[in-house]
């Protein structure tokens, strides 16, 4: 929008905000000058003021509906005329009270036009010929009147002479302060157009990062994925000592670097405005009991004894995000084991108040390693920061673990403190508001339910070789059968020619990505409207979940594969699927012919063996 254009569009809005003011002010004015004067003058006047005043309300109509408008030259003309007819009438009372109303009309009457004037200076700056359209007759009364009494009313040379200089003297200082808001609106306007263009230039590299971490991070997680399953496949072969320990090694670095990853798009994620918690029912006791016993190999490598315990009183069901408040646990036990050489780590949860007085859930871990000193608690939670940088350089990591940590529990309006002594340990304490799920739901369904059924035979939609053979090694254990499609196309055709149990399905295929073809399937009208799609994909960023979800797809699994989340997650919507065919179908399985699809986490890695 051009300046002028704004202009216009503005002092209408502006008039329009102050139309009530500047009615009930002549209200005031009439009632004011009657008292003074006397007569009908003051009424009609009062009368004459409203009608301008519609008339102007209406005239700028266009212009505040629709401010984006080109404004024509009649148009513009238009609202011109009106602004001076209104500011001629308006200051008119001036004259009445001059004329008739003796040394106190005439002392009211210049009050009244320096006041017009200065209001109108406010609020018509932003445009040069309105402001002149508004104040000239204004000026013209403010000089004309002490000239024309002094020649026609044998006012006082004096007096007259005093007046008029009294008010040269306010319009040259109401001169200096126009211009000086011209100057200040101008500065404003370059300022927000800098700020503006600012953050079209920050949004753009904000886009520009993410793209590139959305290649970078695909590009990475696909070798990452070939060398995590090689690692796996290799334990299953006899291996001598010295072997074993080179594929522990091999782990340890593919742990390392997905963790680095993962913290590097987090951040990014939380900085961009872009994380987001859910909110769902969800059995809390058994996620907590979850992320400690990820880390009870590591505790005994190291001798630690790692604990976890729940008040009687704390809930077994909550509503919130399971997913952030796991990670959230999984970084403050990670960081205690790394820091802790001897000892124990106790984990604790119960309930309390948060600082507004809500009912919140606390989580306690409490080490007995190397503790913090006060200079490294100040910075401790800060981006990329580390304690001791020979601590750090020696235990590894970014330093992001703990600032996200902390940005995720405000994310769901908690709070993650910190006390500790130096050389005698740390407890980091995480407090999360929180109501209780609706029913036991939560807990019950993830009870394990047993649903006997035939091996599952499964459509797997990838076009990298490497991967085709990790998942058909990875699944081929479990005595499923898997049918192999290069791109959308064929996934698309070899589904209509069979009806598989599940569908695995990549994002970026040639011919047709993953994406359309789950719309696709979706929007078929054979048995692919409600078969399973789970989607392996390298894509792992928030948006590219949303976008198969969108699609259709029910789950989401990235890149590199975890062959107990892959199997355990193929597991659950399979067995959601065959309990609805249950319902539906009373046919029987040959017991031969069945297998049990409530395998627990713990034993997946036995059939990989």
């Amino acid at each position: 929008m051009d300046t002028q254009r704004a202009g216009f569009a503005e002092v209408g809005l502006n008039r329009a905000k102050e139309l009530k003011t500047r009615l009930a002010v002549a209200v005031f004015l009439s009632l004011a000058s009657f008292f003074i004067v006397g007569g009908y003058e003051p009424i009609a006047w009062l009368v004459i003021v409203v009608l301008g005043q519609a008339l102007d309300w209406y005239t700028f109509k266009p212009l505040r509906l629709n401010p984006e408008k080109v404004v024509s030259k009649g148009k513009k003309l238009a609202c011109i005329a009106i602004v001076a007819l209104n500011a001629f009438v308006y200051t008119s009372i001036a004259a009445i009270l001059w004329a008739e109303g003796g040394e106190a009309g005439r002392i009211f009457a210049t009050l009244i036009i320096c006041g017009a004037l200065l209001h109108t200076t406010l609020h018509a700056a932003r445009s040069t010929s309105l402001l002149a359209a508004s104040t000239v007759p204004m000026c013209l009364y403010l000089i004309g009147l002490p000239i024309t009494s002094w020649a026609y009313f044998k006012m006082e040379a004096a007096t007259s002479a005093v007046i008029l200089i009294g008010s040269l003297v306010y319009l040259a200082h109401l001169a200096i302060i126009i211009r000086r808001s011209f100057e200040s609106t101008d500065q404003l306007v370059r300022a927000n157009a800098e700020a503006q263009d600012q953050k079209r230039r920050a949004e753009s590299a904000s886009q520009t990062k993410s793209d590139f971490l959305a290649t970078v991070t695909h590009e990475i997680r696909t070798p990452m994925n070939a060398v995590m399953a090689s690692a796996i496949l290799l334990r299953r072969t006899k291996l001598s000592k010295v072997q074993s320990e080179h594929v522990d090694m091999l782990n340890d670095a593919v742990d390392t670097l997905l963790a680095l990853l993962n913290d590097v798009l987090d951040m990014s994620k939380i900085e961009a405005g872009k994380m987001t918690v859910e909110r769902v029912d969800f059995p809390v006791i058994d996620e907590l009991q979850a992320a400690v016993r990820i880390w009870d190999p590591r505790a005994s490598d190291k001798n630690l004894s790692l604990r976890f315990n729940a008040a009687p009183d704390f809930p077994t069901a909550i509503k919130g995000d399971p997913l952030r408040i796991r990670q959230i646990l999984f970084n403050l036990i990670s960081n205690a084991v790394k820091f802790t050489e001897s000892g124990s780590i106790d984990v604790s949860a119960r309930t309390g108040l948060d600082s507004t007085g809500r009912r919140a859930m606390v989580l306690e871990v409490a080490d007995t390693g190397c503790g913090i000193s006060a200079l490294t608690l100040s910075r401790l939670f800060a981006e990329f920061e580390q304690g001791n940088l020979m601590i750090a350089r020696k235990k590894g990591g970014t330093g992001l673990g703990l600032a996200i940590s902390r940005r995720l529990a405000e994310l769901m309006d908690g709070s993650l403190d910190v006390r500790s002594i130096e050389g005698e340990g740390s407890v980091f304490t995480v407090t999360l508001p929180y109501d209780l799920a609706d029913s036991q739901s939560a807990h019950d369904e993830a009870e394990d339910v047993e649903v006997e059924m035939r091996p599952l035979r499964i459509l797997v939609a990838e076009d990298h070789p490497t991967n085709q053979k990790i998942v058909s090694l990875f699944l081929s254990t479990m005595g499923w059968s898997l049918a192999m499609a290069n791109d959308g196309v064929e996934a698309l055709e070899m589904a209509g020619l069979e009806e598989f149990d599940v569908i695995l399905m990549d994002m970026q295929m040639p011919n047709m990505d993953g994406l359309e073809a789950t719309r696709r399937l979706r929007a078929s009208a054979s048995y692919t409207q409600s078969v399973p799609i789970i989607a392996l994909t390298a894509n792992a960023m928030d948006h590219h979940r949303s976008a198969f979800m969108e699609a259709g797809a029910d789950a989401f699994v990235s890149k590199p594969l975890d062959p107990n989340v892959l199997i355990q997650t193929i597991l659950t919507f399979a067995k959601t699927s065959m309990a609805d065919v249950t319902h539906t179908n009373t046919q029987s399985v040959e017991p031969n012919q069945s297998a049990n699809l409530s395998v627990p986490a713990w034993q997946l890695d036995q059939n990989l063996a």
